[in-house]
């Protein structure tokens, strides 16, 4: 008997949320995620959910304090808050994290210390921030000395052993864009990378560099245990169309170290060289042997393979999660793309946002014997290999997702029910809401993300309506009397302004339209009965009646470049 039923709607958080990481906690019986945040203050938001279709803003891990003492307000267009894992260890909340593009000459001029930029130089950028609770008071940042890359993760061994891991660019690449993943085991309570002599404790141990012939950007890191195995996921291809997602693992019935030593003690009477990558640092990517194997079946989710006209692209950057009612869940980021003006353009305004899929464990029915091998080795004990697109080969649009009597939950996945919105949604800049955010230690402009096109914004009486992509592309748009003074900035060299005269129209029926590629300013009808957030269809504008039109392409990521979504914002 069925006793309750969800609905789960991709993407479970829309506008910019990228590089999405969660756990399921015991201790709240709730699912906590949380993004990265770039430049925006304040930062590392946290949700939660009971169902994974309704999400609460429960927290932001990084306050204005904590901004300042990341040296945020230093940070470069799309640099900042790069690529959390979320976990929890010992009793607390940890996020391991890295702060990229920090101008450092700016931070000097601001009179930061040169201890502060000493931390900052030893770890690349890379710390680790620990909570009691979620909703704070989160400490750090802990500087993790020797630390090298970006996207780091935390992985807790059944022994107690932490090992931290991370992609940095490739020390002798075979080609442009070749990353490596390495590890090290490190200490949870002093959060200083161990050097013991034993494995993963001799320097760093690079352990992957990607999946084939000419991979490039292996990244986003995470290390799972499941059972007798430790399970590797790495995005690849870059967060851009060919973004994928690939698995690998290690057989490690006793511990992750105790897999290494074996691995180590099977290269060398393999007559197999373990390499050294630099002084004091290793490599179990032998040329006969390496100590992770992948997935014969990779990418195990990955939307390139469905061309320009599927409206969801570069989706990878996952995390996987077992919900005790609801079974195995990976979330990951993706791209909502619209069609340009020229053939095969796809441009997206969104940034990157988080959605979801259940997925499943499954064994290759008859590997063994297409190895060659006469018997059997499957056992008990093999998860066999993680299988995320529901049977659909894909994201899901939407999960129906049945909860029965027995506790177990049956899930339907549909395709086809969203990327292209056929509704607007008004966003009203003028009002206070709890997710607003700033640039930096911007206060002058205080913004929120822009969820949904088209997205309808009605112009405040005073101050301007700003709509950013980054410092270089971005419009504003200002009541006077009679007018409306519009400029837009595109690439930080060419400047388009106008002035667009209201004549008999009433200052507060006017609004900027945003979707479709194209910035409109428009007269609408009566907005006193409509909601924050609210849909409706374009019936919105009053008698189609169109004030002035712009080519809005500029504030595309595909145009603008980088890595974020465009927000609107109130300038006072």
């Amino acid at each position: 008997m069925t006793i309750a039923t969800t609905t789960i709607t991709n993407p479970i958080l829309s506008g910019m949320y990228p590089d999405p990481s969660w756990i399921w906690d015991d201790l709240r019986q709730q699912v906590v995620l949380v993004n990265s945040s770039f430049e925006l203050v304040p930062g590392l938001p946290i949700h939660v959910s009971e169902d994974l279709s309704h999400w609460n803003h429960a927290a932001d891990a990084i306050d204005s304090d904590m901004a300042r003492r990341l040296l945020i307000p230093f940070v470069e267009d799309s640099g900042g808050i790069y690529a959390p894992t979320l976990r929890r260890m010992a009793g607390k909340y940890v996020i391991a994290c890295t702060v990229a593009r920090v101008d450092m000459a700016k931070a000097v001029a601001a009179g930061c210390s040169q201890e502060e930029l000493d931390d900052v130089a030893r770890s690349d950028g890379n710390f680790v921030i620990e909570a009691d609770r979620i909703e704070g008071p989160w400490r750090g940042p802990f500087w993790i000395s020797g630390a090298e890359g970006i996207d780091p993760d935390v992985f807790e061994d059944r022994d107690g052993s932490v090992y931290w891991t991370q992609t940095r660019p490739a020390v002798h690449p075979q080609w442009e864009g070749q990353t490596e993943i390495w590890t090290q085991r490190i200490d949870p309570e002093s959060w200083s990378l161990i050097e013991d002599g034993a494995p993963a404790g001799r320097g760093k141990t690079v352990i992957w560099r990607g999946y084939g012939m000419e991979a490039v950007w292996a990244e986003g890191p995470h290390l799972y245990r499941i059972g007798d195995y430790v399970y590797l996921l790495t995005a690849e291809g870059g967060t851009s169309f060919e973004h994928s997602e690939m698995a690998m693992r290690i057989h490690a019935p006793r511990t992750l170290a105790e897999a290494f030593a074996e691995y180590e003690c099977t290269a060398v009477e393999s007559g197999e060289r373990i390499s050294q990558v630099r002084e004091g640092e290793r490599c179990y990517l032998g040329n006969a042997i390496r100590a992770f194997h992948a997935d014969r079946k990779n990418p195990i989710l990955t939307h390139r393979h469905l061309g320009m006209s599927e409206p969801v692209q570069c989706v990878g950057h996952a995390d996987l999660m077992h919900h005790p009612r609801f079974g195995w869940w990976m979330v990951c980021l993706g791209v909502r793309e619209i069609a340009g003006g020229a053939p095969g353009e796809l441009l997206s305004y969104l940034g990157r946002e988080s959605f979801v899929t259940p997925m499943r464990w499954e064994h290759e029915p008859a590997g063994w014997k297409l190895r060659g091998i006469e018997t059997p080795i499957l056992t008990e004990d093999d998860p066999g290999w993680p299988m995320a697109g529901a049977d659909i080969g894909r994201l899901p649009d939407s999960i129906t997702m049945e909860l029965r009597e027995e506790g177990r939950a049956h899930m339907v996945a549909h395709v086809g029910r969203t990327a292209a919105e056929s509704k607007a949604m008004l966003l009203d800049v003028r009002q206070n809401v709890s997710d607003v955010v700033f640039v930096r230690d911007g206060q002058a402009v205080r913004y929120q993300r822009i969820s949904q096109l088209p997205c309808l914004m009605p112009l405040p009486g005073s101050g301007s309506l700003i709509i950013r992509q980054n410092s270089a592309n971005y419009a504003t748009f200002t009541l006077t009397d009679n007018a409306v003074q519009s400029s837009l900035h595109a690439g930080g060299g060419r400047i388009v302004c106008s002035r667009i005269g209201l004549s008999d129209v009433p200052p507060s029926r006017v609004m900027v339209r945003f979707g479709d590629n194209r910035l409109m300013v428009i007269v609408a009808k009566d907005v006193r009965s409509v909601g924050l957030g609210s849909s409706f269809d374009d019936g919105f504008a009053d008698d189609d009646r169109i004030l002035a039109e712009f080519d809005a392409r500029f504030l595309s990521t595909e145009w603008a470049g980088g890595f974020v979504g465009c927000l609107a914002g109130l300038s006072d």
